[in-house]
């Protein structure tokens, strides 16, 4: 522990020495070469400081790490904001050097555009890359040109750019080489010897080309998703040297297959009546350009008013009658022989989990989706486990009594949510979630609006947890765990929590800020004050509830898509945050007992479900008060609780202070105490 404090310090000294020998430093020695070596060399501290910092919160116990002098002379915000300030001074002068070339420049070509006009263009974003293989070719292709090619910038700020866009995997593979120019062709070696896999790529490329869904009736939308995947699929084995020319009969063998009984049908006359020769081979662009056309009069169709009465049934001398598909689907559960997929089969629901388990692996099923003709591995339906977030089905989760909550387990969870402070910080009155027990047999279950947001944490990454959206309540809190789990800083207050039957035992003694970003709407990002609690409430829901059989949910994306089955609550969100998500839009479900809400976090549901009977029920109250001024109140019944008052046995230095405070003290003319310090001895 000392040693890892000692080297932070150390780097503390050095970047505040070297910002001083610069402001020193004579205007002659100030060349663009010098201010980019101090900067290289400023970076380089910094890079050791993070990781000397990440050691220290990793290794060392957290009780010895509040009592240590690193934490209590906060070194690390002392040392982040002279990095910055140093920065800032650096690359400012840096900016002087590159106006005055770039003037340079503009004078010299300023005769021959004078007559052009300027555009600005938008800001191009270069999408992050996380070390998934099916990403790679188009990261490298961008990257490339906008960065890796660019002659305006040097390697330094080339490797800057390049760590910035990684994340998971690829970050780890250069998170320990330090930020300089040297080491930017190294760096950008290395992902290039990872993820230049050409034979895996194109294994991804073609899975993903063969794997289209099949169309089961005229549609547009449908059309232009093989043709656009298609093009895309094509286009990206070109970029990486595969030769697709000679390709063409078979990618329209494939297309065919999938293309709805009508629509293929109609190819086969429109190809047959516009060829020259029955030997004749269609093209590739032949058919995209049939598509085009087909998907265009289906759109144009469908926007037509129906305006042939239902009740004739002869036009032109022939019968009109609906046409028939006899294209076989794949939507059948191979669990029950029935019309659905096996993922909303309530027979196999029903089954325990090894016998589901056993039923997906016996059948070469995905583990992930439930599909056929794929594994996990292989699965591009970004779907995770809801109890474990693994990448598996939520109905194979290895967990024996992961859908039953243990009643001694609720029973101890009294949790609530409710801060209030009288320490001079001004808070609104929050609310209190209460567990308690009920006997008899109930056989509904309420849910609660319960949607999954992304936290950005204290290093910028950003990380999804589970929130409980609250009207009832005037304040947002968070779990202990969280706060620690994403490095937030916290803000000391004392707060005494009363709810439902009177309650006080409950203290919050600090509170954060929180960004959260919807993950459904990636524009809408809010910053919220949270209240710092060891929990907030019990798993929710209770018991695990089936999925809704609800036509309208299938069209919506809800903010919570593992809304039924029972997990933990990271954050609780107020009424000052419902009133900024909620939109437009609500539906009932036809029973009435359950809504759904729009918000900008996606769909929210919440009501009353039906589960199976259950004789220890929980219930959850989401609305309760606080008084405010409850530790006040206490503060002054302890003064003037004569019980209390005990006589004190002092010692002859302890009765020498107090003679002592009581002869000097006193109050002066505006009400305010001096208070004259003792000495031991005479000074």
């Amino acid at each position: 522990m000392e040693s890892l404090v000692m080297f932070q310090e150390d780097l503390n000294s050095r970047i505040k020495k070297a910002q001083v020998n610069f402001k020193k430093c004579p205007k002659e020695r100030l060349t663009k070469e010098y201010v980019e070596g101090r900067l290289e060399s400023l970076d380089q501290y910094w890079f050791d400081f993070l990781n000397g910092h990440k050691d220290i919160m990793r290794t060392v116990e957290p009780k010895l790490l509040r009592s240590s002098s690193y934490v209590a002379n906060d070194y690390y915000d002392e040392t982040e904001q002279m990095y910055l300030n140093f920065k800032g001074d650096l690359k400012r002068i840096l900016s002087t050097f590159n106006s005055t070339q770039s003037n340079i420049n503009t004078e010299q070509s300023r005769g021959s555009t004078s007559g052009s006009t300027h555009v600005k263009l938008p800001k191009i974003n270069i999408k992050g890359f996380s070390g998934q293989y099916s990403e790679w070719s188009a990261f490298h292709d961008l990257f490339k040109s906008l960065i890796h090619q660019n002659q305006t910038l040097d390697d330094v700020e080339k490797l800057h750019y390049l760590k910035g866009y990684l994340t998971g995997e690829a970050e780890q593979i250069l998170k320990h080489i330090p930020i300089m120019g040297s080491n930017y062709e190294r760096c950008w070696s290395l992902l290039e010897e990872r993820y230049n896999n050409k034979k895996y790529i194109c294994h991804h490329i073609l899975k993903r080309f063969l794997s289209q869904r099949n169309l089961t009736c005229e549609s547009a939308t449908g059309i232009k998703e093989l043709i656009d995947t298609t093009n895309d699929c094509l286009a990206t084995l070109c970029n990486i040297g595969v030769d697709v020319k000679g390709w063409d009969i078979l990618v329209i063998h494939i297309l065919t297959l999938k293309l709805d009984y009508e629509t293929r049908r109609q190819w086969e006359f429109n190809f047959t009546n516009n060829s020259k020769s029955s030997d004749e081979l269609p093209s590739y662009e032949q058919f995209k350009e049939f598509l085009t056309s087909r998907y265009r009069a289906i759109e144009f169709l469908d926007n037509k008013p129906n305006v042939i009465n239902k009740s004739q049934n002869i036009h032109k001398g022939f019968q009109i009658s609906k046409p028939k598909s006899f294209h076989i689907t794949n939507a059948k559960c191979q669990f029950c022989m029935e019309g659905h997929k096996l993922c909303y089969c309530k027979k196999f629901a029903k089954e325990n989990v090894n016998t589901r388990r056993q039923f997906v692996q016996t059948n070469n099923l995905c583990f992930n989706c439930l599909g056929s003709n794929h594994s996990a591995k292989a699965c591009f339906i970004p779907i995770k486990c809801r109890v474990c977030k693994r990448k598996h089905h939520s109905l194979l989760h290895p967990t024996g009594n992961s859908d039953v909550v243990n009643s001694d387990e609720r029973s101890s969870s009294n949790e609530c949510v409710v801060p209030s402070t009288s320490s001079g910080v001004e808070i609104d009155k929050p609310t209190q979630s209460i567990s308690c027990f009920s006997t008899g047999r109930i056989s509904n279950q309420v849910l609660l609006a319960t949607a999954l947001v992304e936290a950005k944490s204290r290093n910028g990454l950003g990380y999804t947890i589970r929130a409980l959206i609250d009207q009832g309540s005037q304040s947002s809190f968070v779990t202990e765990s969280i706060v620690q789990y994403l490095g937030l800083k916290k803000i000391p207050i004392r707060g005494q929590i009363s709810g439902l039957g009177g309650d006080k035992d409950i203290i919050s003694k600090a509170m954060v800020n929180i960004e959260l970003k919807s993950l459904v709407d990636t524009n809408f990002t809010i910053i919220i004050k949270a209240y710092v609690l060891k929990c907030i409430t019990s798993i929710l829901p209770t018991k695990r509830v089936e999925s809704l059989e609800w036509e309208d949910l299938k069209n919506v994306t809800l903010a919570d898509p593992s809304y039924n089955t029972p997990n933990r609550i990271d954050l609780l969100l107020g009424a000052e945050v419902y009133c900024r998500i909620l939109q437009d839009g609500i539906k009932r479900s036809p029973s009435e007992t359950l809504v759904a809400q729009s918000t900008r976090l996606g769909w929210i549901l919440s009501g009353v479900v039906q589960v199976s009977a259950n004789p220890h029920s929980e219930i959850k109250v989401m609305h309760c008060r606080i008084e405010e001024n409850e530790i006040l109140k206490k503060f002054w019944e302890l003064e003037s609780d004569t019980e209390l008052t005990r006589e004190k046995l002092l010692t002859d230095e302890e009765k020498t202070c107090e003679k002592y405070y009581t002869d000097t003290t006193y109050r002066d003319i505006d009400g305010k105490y001096v208070v004259r310090l003792p000495f031991k001895e005479s000074p």
